[in-house]
């Protein structure tokens, strides 16, 4: 893997105002369709929160990305071939869908054919996955602007380990600076950790412009790529069987356009 060249692209932080534009219009051209409908390519998160997937960046839980053995060589920390060939048909360190969000829709049609009465008729929530009636416990941007209240905000794994690790005094400082709104994205990292995770050779990073993407002929469904990112930014499509993930809107770059988020960013 020998990338001439790396698009990458920049989000201000100071500017975002959490107006999810971006990752509604993401939503709409990559991922609106069966199979995908947990999946948010591009979410904005509320930090200090849990993010989406919970607690992602608790990697000694997830094992996701790279660390240096004892010779200050580089290694996947979720381990080696053989460790992934013992459990390729058994990965124990995959978010569940609970960790995610379970999607869901509405009873529109109780709204719409409902008789006339006294009462007013209800749309009540339906899981997208088996449709059935369900009681909705959580999604994507569940604390949004600390909205889940302050408790969500103490299991961020970031905050965890100032609180552990920080002086009293830059944990004072820490504690008393405001929130901020992280829209996140695949980084399409110089070095990917789902790309060397990837038992059949599916994920690729394009030597022409360094996007990570997922060869659908190839993917056989492992779902090593999920583990192995640190940002649980590759997703399983339950309908296909396969992985997928940002494309970084290419066939956009390739004619010089925006990707669909920074275009459409208010």
């Amino acid at each position: 893997m020998r990338p001439m060249a790396q698009v990458a692209m920049v989000m201000n932080l100071d500017k975002c105002i959490g107006c999810h534009t971006c990752s509604v219009t993401c939503k709409q051209a990559w991922t609106n369709r069966r199979g995908m409908e947990y999946v948010w390519f591009n979410n904005v998160e509320t930090r200090p929160g849990q993010g989406y997937p919970r607690r992602y960046e608790d990697q000694e839980k997830w094992r996701g990305g790279w660390e240096l053995n004892r010779r200050g060589a580089l290694r996947l920390k979720a381990g080696g071939r053989f460790k992934k060939l013992a459990g390729i048909f058994s990965n124990p360190r995959l978010p569940e869908i609970k960790d995610y969000y379970e999607p869901w829709t509405y009873d529109y049609k109780n709204l719409t054919d409902a008789p006339l009465g006294t009462d007013y008729p209800v749309a009540r929530p339906v899981s997208q996955l088996d449709g059935k009636p369900m009681k909705i416990g959580w999604s994507s941007n569940w604390d949004d602007s600390l909205g889940g209240a302050p408790a969500y905000g103490d299991l961020d794994p970031m905050v965890e380990r100032t609180r552990q690790q920080a002086s009293e005094k830059v944990r004072f400082a820490y504690e008393e600076t405001f929130m901020f709104y992280l829209p996140r994205i695949c980084e399409h990292c110089l070095n990917p950790s789902c790309v060397a995770s990837c038992p059949s050779g599916a994920m690729y990073k394009r030597s022409e412009d360094g996007i990570v993407l997922v060869d659908q002929d190839r993917c056989r469904g492992w779902r090593m790529c999920v583990t192995g990112c640190p940002y649980k930014k590759v997703y399983f499509n339950h309908r296909t069987g396969k992985a997928e993930k940002c494309t970084f809107c290419y066939p956009r770059i390739e004619v010089g356009q925006p990707t669909v988020c920074s275009e459409t960013c208010v």
